[in-house]
């Protein structure tokens, strides 16, 4: 999504639109906004509004005259970045194509004027925020006079890397993040002290400090997360890691919890050295290893139906791996 660019008296104004560009503050004060429309005290509308005024540093309330606030309304709907809409029926952009089918996801129905806008306005929509992206949000955290330096997230020259360990990456997946009550958990787990070797039961006891935090700050941590999570299973070659079926009793672990002390027997290390491993070379082993195990089976004569009830990927997988 480009920014955006906006001229006025004579001043050329360049409006960010991606999360990428958000200031920490900014990005705080957006989750507060998103925590009220979820709660039903703002509408969609009006936290792209309220994010707008953040962005530009204009006060919401001189904005007065009736021109003015359809201008303003105007350009925060070009904030495209922030959600995608979610029709009821799934099919109902099926027959666009794929430029004008990004468009209906972004763009409200009642700001286009076309034929098909007018078919969708029917439409029982909703709004969801689209929440994936990977950069650190929240650098660092003050708590009670103590600094607390967050993971790291870098994509330059196309190559995804972080900090994480496969441990905390793990744990960090497994809390509810819908109940408000375990993220400071969550948060003691992200932002584990950098020069100690990560420990679940320190992170534990850590995490009561944590819970001074305001509940947007825990909320935006929680989304990041989300989002860096969301980035990794849809824009990388991890993808496939999400393409299991959830299968009983099978020789093949695919589950990342389970799969973690699986590689100890590759002799990658023993247990304690698997849970610090750095968690994008864990998930390129978790890749490999389930290319490999596909690629074995097929070698052994086995067809593909049997690979895909072995293994529990579907048949287009195995088609693309083989």
């Amino acid at each position: 999504m480009t920014d955006i660019e906006l001229f006025a008296k004579g001043k050329k104004y360049v409006i960010p639109n991606s999360w990428d560009a958000l200031n920490s503050d900014v990005y705080i004060g957006l989750v507060k906004n998103l925590l009220l429309m979820s709660a039903g005290q703002l509408s969609a509308g009006e936290v792209r509004i309220r994010l707008l005024c953040a962005l530009m540093n204009w006060k919401l309330e001189k904005f007065k005259k009736e021109d003015s606030i359809a201008s303003l309304v105007a350009l925060s709907e070009q904030l495209t970045f922030l959600f995608t809409i979610q029709y009821p029926d799934p099919e109902v952009l099926s027959v666009l194509k794929s430029d004008e089918r990004e468009k209906y996801l972004r763009v409200d129905p009642f700001s286009i004027k076309t034929r098909y806008a007018d078919i969708l306005k029917k439409q029982d929509y909703r709004y969801v925020v689209d929440l994936c992206f990977a950069k650190q949000m929240i650098p660092e955290l003050k708590v009670g006079g103590k600094v607390y330096r967050g993971y790291d997230i870098d994509t330059s020259y196309n190559t995804l890397t972080c900090s994480l360990t496969a441990l905390q990456y793990i744990e960090a997946r497994c809390i509810d993040i819908d109940n408000i009550e375990t993220l400071p958990l969550l948060v003691a787990i992200l932002y584990y002290p950098r020069n100690k070797a990560y420990d679940s039961g320190c992170a534990h006891r850590l995490a009561k400090r944590f819970s001074r935090l305001s509940t947007e700050v825990l909320y935006a941590i929680s989304f990041n997360f989300q989002a860096f999570n969301n980035f990794v299973f849809t824009q990388t070659d991890f993808s496939l890691l999400t393409k299991f079926k959830p299968q009983a009793d099978k020789s093949i672990t695919t589950d990342a919890s389970d799969a973690l002390y699986e590689l100890s027997k590759d002799g990658l290390g023993d247990a304690r050295q698997i849970e610090q491993m750095n968690i994008i070379t864990y998930l390129r082993v978790l890749r490999k290893n389930t290319i490999t195990a596909v690629k074995s089976l097929s070698g052994m004569g086995m067809d593909k139906l049997k690979i895909s009830t072995e293994v529990g990927l579907p048949i287009n997988i195995i088609d693309n791996i083989l």
